[in-house]
Protein backbone atom coordinates (compact mmCIF):
# COMPACT_ATOMS: atom_id res chain seq x y z
CA UNK A 1 0.00 0.00 0.00
CA UNK A 2 2.83 2.42 0.86
CA UNK A 3 4.59 1.62 -2.43
CA UNK A 4 1.41 2.45 -4.37
CA UNK A 5 1.11 5.77 -2.56
CA UNK A 6 4.75 6.59 -3.31
CA UNK A 7 4.32 5.75 -6.98
CA UNK A 8 1.21 7.92 -7.10
CA UNK A 9 3.08 10.88 -5.53
CA UNK A 10 5.94 10.54 -8.03
CA UNK A 11 3.49 10.45 -10.94
CA UNK A 12 1.65 13.53 -9.65
CA UNK A 13 4.97 15.36 -9.21
CA UNK A 14 5.92 14.62 -12.80
CA UNK A 15 2.52 15.88 -13.96
CA UNK A 16 2.90 19.11 -11.99
CA UNK A 17 6.46 19.57 -13.31
CA UNK A 18 5.32 19.02 -16.90
CA UNK A 19 2.50 21.56 -16.56
CA UNK A 20 4.82 24.06 -14.92
CA UNK A 21 7.34 23.61 -17.76
CA UNK A 22 4.67 24.13 -20.40
CA UNK A 23 3.42 27.26 -18.60
CA UNK A 24 6.97 28.62 -18.38
CA UNK A 25 7.78 27.98 -22.04
CA UNK A 26 4.46 29.50 -23.11
CA UNK A 27 5.02 32.58 -20.94
CA UNK A 28 8.55 33.16 -22.29
CA UNK A 29 7.24 32.72 -25.85
CA UNK A 30 4.40 35.20 -25.55
CA UNK A 31 6.70 37.64 -23.70
CA UNK A 32 8.79 37.96 -26.85
CA UNK A 33 5.60 38.85 -28.67
CA UNK A 34 5.15 41.89 -26.44
CA UNK A 35 2.42 40.51 -24.16
CA UNK A 36 2.27 42.16 -20.74
CA UNK A 37 3.00 40.35 -17.49
CA UNK A 38 -0.69 40.50 -16.51
CA UNK A 39 -1.48 38.05 -19.32
CA UNK A 40 1.58 35.99 -18.45
CA UNK A 41 0.30 35.70 -14.87
CA UNK A 42 -2.99 34.31 -16.30
CA UNK A 43 -1.01 31.62 -18.11
CA UNK A 44 0.61 30.55 -14.85
CA UNK A 45 -2.78 30.70 -13.12
CA UNK A 46 -4.14 28.25 -15.69
CA UNK A 47 -1.13 26.05 -15.03
CA UNK A 48 -1.94 26.02 -11.31
CA UNK A 49 -5.54 25.02 -12.04
CA UNK A 50 -4.43 22.24 -14.41
CA UNK A 51 -1.96 20.97 -11.81
CA UNK A 52 -4.73 20.79 -9.19
CA UNK A 53 -7.13 19.00 -11.55
CA UNK A 54 -4.71 16.50 -13.12
CA UNK A 55 -2.96 15.55 -9.88
CA UNK A 56 -6.22 15.53 -7.86
CA UNK A 57 -4.25 17.16 -5.08
CA UNK A 58 -4.51 20.64 -3.61
CA UNK A 59 -0.91 20.30 -2.35
CA UNK A 60 0.55 20.19 -5.85
CA UNK A 61 -1.54 23.25 -6.71
CA UNK A 62 0.08 25.18 -3.86
CA UNK A 63 3.56 24.05 -4.90
CA UNK A 64 2.81 25.02 -8.50
CA UNK A 65 1.50 28.46 -7.47
CA UNK A 66 4.60 29.22 -5.36
CA UNK A 67 6.93 28.07 -8.15
CA UNK A 68 4.98 30.17 -10.66
CA UNK A 69 5.18 33.20 -8.38
CA UNK A 70 8.94 32.90 -8.08
CA UNK A 71 9.40 32.41 -11.82
CA UNK A 72 7.23 35.45 -12.65
CA UNK A 73 9.24 37.50 -10.18
CA UNK A 74 12.52 36.25 -11.62
CA UNK A 75 11.76 36.61 -15.33
CA UNK A 76 9.07 39.23 -15.78
CA UNK A 77 9.36 41.85 -13.01
CA UNK A 78 11.89 44.70 -12.75
CA UNK A 79 14.75 44.25 -12.07
CA UNK A 80 14.74 41.03 -14.08
CA UNK A 81 16.65 37.86 -13.27
CA UNK A 82 16.58 38.73 -9.58
CA UNK A 83 14.11 38.08 -6.81
CA UNK A 84 14.09 41.77 -5.89
CA UNK A 85 10.89 43.71 -6.60
CA UNK A 86 11.28 47.45 -7.04
CA UNK A 87 7.74 48.33 -8.08
CA UNK A 88 5.01 48.23 -5.45
CA UNK A 89 2.43 47.46 -8.17
CA UNK A 90 4.28 44.28 -8.99
CA UNK A 91 4.21 43.26 -5.34
CA UNK A 92 0.44 43.74 -5.18
CA UNK A 93 0.00 41.89 -8.51
CA UNK A 94 2.04 38.92 -7.31
CA UNK A 95 0.23 38.80 -3.97
CA UNK A 96 -3.14 38.76 -5.74
CA UNK A 97 -1.82 36.07 -8.09
CA UNK A 98 -0.82 33.92 -5.12
CA UNK A 99 -4.18 34.41 -3.40
CA UNK A 100 -6.12 33.80 -6.62
CA UNK A 101 -4.09 30.69 -7.40
CA UNK A 102 -4.62 29.31 -3.88
CA UNK A 103 -8.37 30.01 -3.80
CA UNK A 104 -8.91 28.73 -7.33
CA UNK A 105 -6.90 25.61 -6.63
CA UNK A 106 -8.84 24.96 -3.44
CA UNK A 107 -12.20 25.39 -5.14
CA UNK A 108 -11.12 23.25 -8.07
CA UNK A 109 -9.82 20.53 -5.74
CA UNK A 110 -13.06 20.45 -3.75
CA UNK A 111 -15.15 20.39 -6.91
CA UNK A 112 -13.11 17.53 -8.29
CA UNK A 113 -13.41 15.58 -5.05
CA UNK A 114 -17.18 16.11 -5.07
CA UNK A 115 -17.34 14.79 -8.63
CA UNK A 116 -15.26 11.75 -7.70
CA UNK A 117 -17.38 11.16 -4.61
CA UNK A 118 -20.58 11.44 -6.67
CA UNK A 119 -19.27 8.97 -9.25
CA UNK A 120 -18.17 6.62 -6.48
CA UNK A 121 -21.59 6.85 -4.80
CA UNK A 122 -23.27 6.24 -8.14
CA UNK A 123 -21.21 3.10 -8.69
CA UNK A 124 -21.93 1.95 -5.14
CA UNK A 125 -25.68 2.57 -5.57
CA UNK A 126 -25.69 0.58 -8.81
CA UNK A 127 -23.84 -2.28 -7.11
CA UNK A 128 -26.28 -2.24 -4.17
CA UNK A 129 -29.21 -2.35 -6.60
CA UNK A 130 -27.70 -5.33 -8.41
CA UNK A 131 -27.13 -7.08 -5.08
CA UNK A 132 -30.71 -6.48 -3.91
CA UNK A 133 -32.26 -7.59 -7.21
CA UNK A 134 -29.86 -10.55 -7.43
CA UNK A 135 -31.29 -12.15 -4.28
CA UNK A 136 -34.95 -11.82 -5.34
CA UNK A 137 -35.21 -14.86 -7.66
CA UNK A 138 -33.05 -17.12 -5.46
CA UNK A 139 -34.63 -19.80 -3.26
CA UNK A 140 -33.07 -22.45 -1.09
CA UNK A 141 -30.65 -21.79 1.77
CA UNK A 142 -27.57 -23.13 -0.02
CA UNK A 143 -28.35 -21.15 -3.20
CA UNK A 144 -28.74 -17.93 -1.18
CA UNK A 145 -25.42 -18.47 0.59
CA UNK A 146 -23.65 -19.30 -2.69
CA UNK A 147 -25.04 -16.13 -4.30
CA UNK A 148 -23.78 -14.03 -1.36
CA UNK A 149 -20.27 -15.52 -1.60
CA UNK A 150 -20.16 -14.90 -5.36
CA UNK A 151 -21.28 -11.27 -4.87
CA UNK A 152 -18.51 -10.62 -2.33
CA UNK A 153 -15.95 -12.05 -4.75
CA UNK A 154 -17.36 -10.16 -7.74
CA UNK A 155 -17.67 -6.69 -6.19
CA UNK A 156 -14.76 -6.65 -3.71
CA UNK A 157 -12.37 -9.26 -5.12
CA UNK A 158 -12.09 -10.87 -1.67
CA UNK A 159 -12.67 -14.46 -0.57
CA UNK A 160 -15.20 -15.17 2.13
CA UNK A 161 -17.06 -17.92 3.93
CA UNK A 162 -20.51 -17.99 5.50
CA UNK A 163 -21.16 -19.57 8.86
CA UNK A 164 -24.84 -20.40 9.17
CA UNK A 165 -26.42 -22.45 11.97
CA UNK A 166 -23.08 -24.06 12.79
CA UNK A 167 -22.35 -24.96 9.15
CA UNK A 168 -19.59 -23.19 7.22
CA UNK A 169 -20.01 -22.70 3.47
CA UNK A 170 -17.28 -21.32 1.22
CA UNK A 171 -13.50 -21.05 1.44
CA UNK A 172 -12.80 -21.30 5.17
CA UNK A 173 -9.20 -20.09 5.44
CA UNK A 174 -8.14 -20.54 9.03
CA UNK A 175 -4.59 -19.37 8.19
CA UNK A 176 -5.93 -15.86 7.51
CA UNK A 177 -7.82 -15.41 10.77
CA UNK A 178 -5.73 -12.33 11.66
CA UNK A 179 -6.91 -10.64 8.44
CA UNK A 180 -10.49 -11.86 8.76
CA UNK A 181 -13.34 -9.42 9.22
CA UNK A 182 -16.77 -10.72 10.27
CA UNK A 183 -20.16 -9.25 9.28
CA UNK A 184 -23.36 -10.43 10.99
CA UNK A 185 -26.30 -11.84 9.01
CA UNK A 186 -29.34 -10.48 10.82
CA UNK A 187 -33.07 -10.92 10.27
CA UNK A 188 -36.14 -9.84 12.23
CA UNK A 189 -35.89 -13.06 14.24
CA UNK A 190 -32.30 -12.39 15.30
CA UNK A 191 -28.80 -13.32 14.17
CA UNK A 192 -28.71 -16.09 11.58
CA UNK A 193 -24.96 -16.33 11.06
CA UNK A 194 -22.04 -14.26 9.82
CA UNK A 195 -19.95 -13.57 6.74
CA UNK A 196 -16.17 -13.90 7.20
CA UNK A 197 -14.20 -11.84 4.66
CA UNK A 198 -10.49 -12.60 4.37
CA UNK A 199 -7.79 -10.01 3.70
CA UNK A 200 -10.01 -7.04 4.59
CA UNK A 201 -9.71 -4.34 7.24
CA UNK A 202 -12.62 -2.04 7.99
CA UNK A 203 -10.47 1.09 7.98
CA UNK A 204 -9.16 0.50 4.44
CA UNK A 205 -12.14 0.81 2.11
CA UNK A 206 -15.49 2.18 3.22
CA UNK A 207 -17.12 1.34 -0.13
CA UNK A 208 -16.20 -2.34 0.16
CA UNK A 209 -17.45 -2.34 3.73
CA UNK A 210 -20.81 -0.89 2.63
CA UNK A 211 -21.08 -3.51 -0.13
CA UNK A 212 -20.29 -6.41 2.21
CA UNK A 213 -22.74 -5.12 4.83
CA UNK A 214 -25.41 -4.84 2.14
CA UNK A 215 -24.73 -8.42 0.97
CA UNK A 216 -25.00 -9.67 4.56
CA UNK A 217 -28.26 -7.74 5.05
CA UNK A 218 -29.77 -9.05 1.79
CA UNK A 219 -28.73 -12.58 2.73
CA UNK A 220 -30.56 -12.14 6.05
CA UNK A 221 -33.70 -10.94 4.25
CA UNK A 222 -33.56 -13.79 1.73
CA UNK A 223 -32.93 -16.42 4.42
CA UNK A 224 -35.79 -15.08 6.52
CA UNK A 225 -38.03 -15.18 3.45
CA UNK A 226 -36.98 -18.79 2.87
CA UNK A 227 -37.77 -19.68 6.48
CA UNK A 228 -41.19 -18.04 6.25
CA UNK A 229 -41.91 -19.89 3.00
CA UNK A 230 -40.87 -23.22 4.54
CA UNK A 231 -42.99 -22.62 7.62
CA UNK A 232 -45.94 -21.58 5.47
CA UNK A 233 -45.63 -24.76 3.40
CA UNK A 234 -45.50 -26.85 6.56
CA UNK A 235 -48.60 -25.11 7.89
CA UNK A 236 -50.33 -25.58 4.54
CA UNK A 237 -49.51 -29.30 4.49
CA UNK A 238 -50.66 -29.65 8.10
CA UNK A 239 -53.92 -27.85 7.33
CA UNK A 240 -54.54 -29.97 4.25
CA UNK A 241 -53.79 -33.13 6.22
CA UNK A 242 -56.14 -32.03 9.00
CA UNK A 243 -58.82 -31.13 6.48
CA UNK A 244 -58.36 -34.50 4.77
CA UNK A 245 -58.60 -36.29 8.11
CA UNK A 246 -61.74 -34.37 9.10
CA UNK A 247 -63.34 -34.99 5.71
CA UNK A 248 -62.47 -38.66 5.86
CA UNK A 249 -63.83 -39.07 9.38
CA UNK A 250 -67.00 -37.16 8.51
CA UNK A 251 -67.55 -39.17 5.34
CA UNK A 252 -66.78 -42.52 6.99
CA UNK A 253 -69.05 -41.82 9.95
CA UNK A 254 -71.83 -40.77 7.60
CA UNK A 255 -71.51 -43.70 5.22
CA UNK A 256 -71.03 -46.34 7.89
CA UNK A 257 -74.33 -45.40 9.47
CA UNK A 258 -76.51 -46.75 6.62
CA UNK A 259 -75.00 -50.25 6.29
CA UNK A 260 -74.66 -50.63 10.06
CA UNK A 261 -78.29 -49.65 10.49
CA UNK A 262 -79.27 -52.14 7.79
CA UNK A 263 -77.14 -54.86 9.39
CA UNK A 264 -78.59 -54.13 12.82
CA UNK A 265 -82.17 -54.15 11.53
CA UNK A 266 -81.77 -57.32 9.48
CA UNK A 267 -79.96 -59.07 12.36
CA UNK A 268 -82.61 -58.08 14.91
CA UNK A 269 -85.42 -59.12 12.60
CA UNK A 270 -83.75 -62.46 11.91
CA UNK A 271 -83.03 -63.03 15.61
CA UNK A 272 -86.46 -62.11 16.97
CA UNK A 273 -88.63 -63.67 14.23
CA UNK A 274 -86.46 -66.52 13.07
CA UNK A 275 -89.15 -69.22 13.49
CA UNK A 276 -91.92 -66.99 12.14
CA UNK A 277 -90.02 -66.29 8.89
CA UNK A 278 -90.08 -68.54 5.85
CA UNK A 279 -86.93 -70.01 4.42
CA UNK A 280 -87.12 -67.55 1.52
CA UNK A 281 -87.39 -64.58 3.89
CA UNK A 282 -84.49 -65.80 6.02
CA UNK A 283 -82.41 -66.32 2.86
CA UNK A 284 -83.28 -62.80 1.69
CA UNK A 285 -82.25 -61.26 5.03
CA UNK A 286 -79.01 -63.27 5.04
CA UNK A 287 -78.30 -62.03 1.51
CA UNK A 288 -78.88 -58.41 2.61
CA UNK A 289 -76.53 -58.88 5.54
CA UNK A 290 -73.88 -60.43 3.28
CA UNK A 291 -74.25 -57.60 0.78
CA UNK A 292 -73.84 -54.90 3.44
CA UNK A 293 -70.81 -56.67 4.90
CA UNK A 294 -69.23 -56.92 1.45
CA UNK A 295 -69.86 -53.23 0.89
CA UNK A 296 -68.29 -52.40 4.25
CA UNK A 297 -65.30 -54.58 3.34
CA UNK A 298 -64.84 -52.68 0.07
CA UNK A 299 -65.17 -49.38 1.92
CA UNK A 300 -62.47 -50.34 4.42
CA UNK A 301 -60.24 -51.62 1.60
CA UNK A 302 -60.59 -48.30 -0.24
CA UNK A 303 -59.77 -46.32 2.91
CA UNK A 304 -56.69 -48.46 3.59
CA UNK A 305 -55.51 -48.10 -0.01
CA UNK A 306 -55.96 -44.33 0.08
CA UNK A 307 -54.03 -44.19 3.37
CA UNK A 308 -51.16 -46.09 1.77
CA UNK A 309 -51.27 -43.77 -1.26
CA UNK A 310 -51.15 -40.64 0.93
CA UNK A 311 -48.22 -42.08 2.89
CA UNK A 312 -46.44 -43.16 -0.34
CA UNK A 313 -46.59 -46.77 0.84
CA UNK A 314 -48.61 -48.27 -2.00
CA UNK A 315 -46.24 -51.11 -2.93
CA UNK A 316 -46.95 -53.16 -6.05
CA UNK A 317 -46.44 -56.92 -6.02
CA UNK A 318 -46.32 -57.47 -9.76
CA UNK A 319 -46.78 -60.95 -11.19
CA UNK A 320 -47.86 -62.29 -14.55
CA UNK A 321 -51.64 -62.45 -14.22
CA UNK A 322 -54.14 -63.84 -16.77
CA UNK A 323 -56.67 -61.10 -17.40
CA UNK A 324 -59.54 -63.65 -17.62
CA UNK A 325 -58.89 -64.71 -14.01
CA UNK A 326 -58.65 -61.12 -12.75
CA UNK A 327 -61.93 -60.08 -14.42
CA UNK A 328 -63.65 -63.29 -13.27
CA UNK A 329 -62.70 -62.59 -9.64
CA UNK A 330 -63.94 -59.00 -9.90
CA UNK A 331 -67.25 -60.09 -11.46
CA UNK A 332 -67.82 -62.72 -8.76
CA UNK A 333 -67.17 -60.05 -6.16
CA UNK A 334 -69.71 -57.62 -7.64
CA UNK A 335 -72.31 -60.12 -8.87
CA UNK A 336 -74.56 -59.87 -5.82
CA UNK A 337 -74.82 -56.10 -6.24
CA UNK A 338 -76.05 -56.26 -9.82
CA UNK A 339 -79.70 -56.93 -8.88
CA UNK A 340 -81.77 -56.69 -12.09
CA UNK A 341 -79.02 -55.03 -14.14
CA UNK A 342 -77.57 -56.86 -17.12
CA UNK A 343 -73.79 -57.34 -17.05
CA UNK A 344 -72.08 -58.27 -20.32
CA UNK A 345 -68.46 -59.46 -20.18
CA UNK A 346 -66.32 -59.68 -23.31
CA UNK A 347 -62.83 -61.16 -23.08
CA UNK A 348 -60.08 -61.69 -25.69
CA UNK A 349 -60.16 -65.00 -27.53
CA UNK A 350 -56.49 -65.67 -26.77
CA UNK A 351 -55.00 -65.94 -23.29
CA UNK A 352 -53.49 -62.59 -22.26
CA UNK A 353 -51.11 -62.31 -19.31
CA UNK A 354 -50.08 -58.92 -17.99
CA UNK A 355 -47.56 -57.96 -15.24
CA UNK A 356 -49.72 -56.46 -12.52
CA UNK A 357 -50.68 -56.53 -8.87
CA UNK A 358 -53.73 -58.71 -9.31
CA UNK A 359 -55.38 -57.77 -6.03
CA UNK A 360 -55.17 -54.04 -6.75
CA UNK A 361 -56.41 -54.37 -10.34
CA UNK A 362 -59.37 -56.43 -9.07
CA UNK A 363 -60.07 -53.53 -6.70
CA UNK A 364 -59.99 -51.11 -9.66
CA UNK A 365 -62.48 -53.16 -11.68
CA UNK A 366 -64.74 -53.62 -8.64
CA UNK A 367 -64.73 -49.88 -7.98
CA UNK A 368 -65.64 -49.12 -11.61
CA UNK A 369 -68.43 -51.72 -11.63
CA UNK A 370 -69.80 -50.48 -8.29
CA UNK A 371 -69.74 -46.95 -9.68
CA UNK A 372 -71.73 -48.12 -12.71
CA UNK A 373 -74.25 -50.01 -10.55
CA UNK A 374 -74.85 -47.08 -8.22
CA UNK A 375 -75.59 -44.72 -11.09
CA UNK A 376 -77.71 -46.81 -13.38
CA UNK A 377 -81.37 -47.69 -12.93
CA UNK A 378 -82.59 -51.30 -12.54
CA UNK A 379 -82.62 -53.35 -15.75
CA UNK A 380 -79.91 -51.09 -17.19
CA UNK A 381 -77.05 -52.56 -19.22
CA UNK A 382 -73.46 -52.62 -17.98
CA UNK A 383 -70.61 -54.04 -20.04
CA UNK A 384 -67.07 -55.06 -19.15
CA UNK A 385 -64.69 -55.51 -22.06
CA UNK A 386 -60.96 -56.30 -22.32
CA UNK A 387 -58.81 -56.20 -25.44
CA UNK A 388 -55.25 -55.60 -26.56
CA UNK A 389 -54.27 -52.41 -28.44
CA UNK A 390 -50.84 -50.96 -29.30
CA UNK A 391 -48.94 -52.86 -26.63
CA UNK A 392 -51.49 -52.14 -23.90
CA UNK A 393 -54.24 -54.10 -22.20
CA UNK A 394 -57.36 -51.94 -22.43
CA UNK A 395 -60.26 -52.58 -20.02
CA UNK A 396 -63.55 -50.71 -20.52
CA UNK A 397 -66.54 -50.46 -18.15
CA UNK A 398 -69.59 -48.97 -19.88
CA UNK A 399 -73.02 -48.11 -18.49
CA UNK A 400 -76.28 -46.63 -19.76
CA UNK A 401 -76.87 -44.15 -16.95
CA UNK A 402 -77.36 -40.40 -17.14
CA UNK A 403 -73.74 -39.58 -17.89
CA UNK A 404 -71.31 -37.39 -15.98
CA UNK A 405 -72.46 -34.16 -14.38
CA UNK A 406 -70.60 -31.20 -15.87
CA UNK A 407 -69.90 -29.69 -12.44
CA UNK A 408 -67.56 -32.55 -11.52
CA UNK A 409 -66.38 -33.69 -14.95
CA UNK A 410 -62.93 -32.14 -14.54
CA UNK A 411 -62.56 -33.33 -10.93
CA UNK A 412 -63.87 -36.85 -11.28
CA UNK A 413 -60.63 -38.57 -10.25
CA UNK A 414 -59.95 -36.34 -7.23
CA UNK A 415 -60.57 -37.34 -3.62
CA UNK A 416 -64.00 -36.87 -2.01
CA UNK A 417 -65.72 -35.86 -5.25
CA UNK A 418 -69.37 -36.78 -4.69
CA UNK A 419 -72.74 -35.59 -5.91
CA UNK A 420 -76.20 -36.45 -4.76
CA UNK A 421 -77.51 -36.77 -8.31
CA UNK A 422 -75.83 -37.74 -11.53
CA UNK A 423 -72.81 -39.89 -12.26
CA UNK A 424 -70.19 -39.44 -9.58
CA UNK A 425 -67.49 -41.34 -7.87
CA UNK A 426 -69.86 -42.37 -5.11
CA UNK A 427 -73.44 -41.64 -4.21
CA UNK A 428 -73.33 -43.81 -1.17
CA UNK A 429 -69.56 -43.93 -0.71
CA UNK A 430 -67.06 -41.33 0.41
CA UNK A 431 -65.69 -40.29 -2.98
CA UNK A 432 -62.47 -42.30 -2.95
CA UNK A 433 -63.16 -45.06 -5.50
CA UNK A 434 -62.10 -43.27 -8.69
CA UNK A 435 -59.19 -41.48 -6.97
CA UNK A 436 -57.88 -44.89 -5.86
CA UNK A 437 -58.37 -46.28 -9.37
CA UNK A 438 -56.27 -43.45 -10.83
CA UNK A 439 -53.51 -43.90 -8.23
CA UNK A 440 -53.32 -47.68 -8.76
CA UNK A 441 -53.31 -47.43 -12.56
CA UNK A 442 -50.68 -44.66 -12.48
CA UNK A 443 -48.51 -46.84 -10.22
CA UNK A 444 -48.70 -49.51 -12.94
CA UNK A 445 -47.45 -46.91 -15.48
CA UNK A 446 -50.86 -46.90 -17.14
CA UNK A 447 -53.63 -44.34 -17.61
CA UNK A 448 -57.36 -44.04 -17.00
CA UNK A 449 -59.95 -41.82 -18.63
CA UNK A 450 -63.69 -41.31 -18.89
CA UNK A 451 -65.70 -40.57 -22.02
CA UNK A 452 -69.35 -40.50 -23.12
CA UNK A 453 -70.98 -43.81 -24.02
CA UNK A 454 -72.95 -43.10 -27.16
CA UNK A 455 -75.92 -42.76 -27.16
CA UNK A 456 -76.28 -42.74 -23.36
CA UNK A 457 -74.12 -43.23 -20.30
CA UNK A 458 -70.39 -43.23 -19.61
CA UNK A 459 -67.32 -45.32 -20.40
CA UNK A 460 -64.38 -45.70 -18.03
CA UNK A 461 -61.27 -46.97 -19.79
CA UNK A 462 -57.94 -47.89 -18.21
CA UNK A 463 -54.81 -49.20 -19.90
CA UNK A 464 -51.90 -51.29 -18.60
CA UNK A 465 -48.64 -51.93 -20.47
CA UNK A 466 -48.25 -55.56 -21.59
CA UNK A 467 -44.58 -55.52 -20.56
CA UNK A 468 -43.30 -54.55 -17.13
Amino acid sequence: MEKKQMDRNILNGLKALLIFSISSITSVSINYLGVGKESIIMVFLLGVLFSTVLTSSYLWGIVSSIASLMLVNFLFTEPRFTFVISNSNDIILLVFFLITAGVSGKITSRLQRQIELTEKNERTTLILYKIASGFLPISGTRSIVSRGISFVKEYTGLDCSVELLGETVGNNRSDDELQCCSFDIISNTGKLGNVKVYGFKKSEDSQSEIIIQSIAMQMGIALEREQLYTEREKIKVAMEREQLRATLLRSVSHDLRSPLTALSGAGDLLYENYYNLSDEERRHLAGDISEEITWLTNLVENILNMTRINDSQLLLKKEEEVIDDVISEAVNHIKRFMRDRVLTVKLPEEVISVPMDGKLIVQVIVNLLENAVRHTPPEAEISLEANVSNGYLEVTVSDTGEGIDKSIQNRLFEKFVTLDTGITDSKRGIGLGLAICKAIISAHMGDIRVEPNTPKGSRFVFRLPLEG
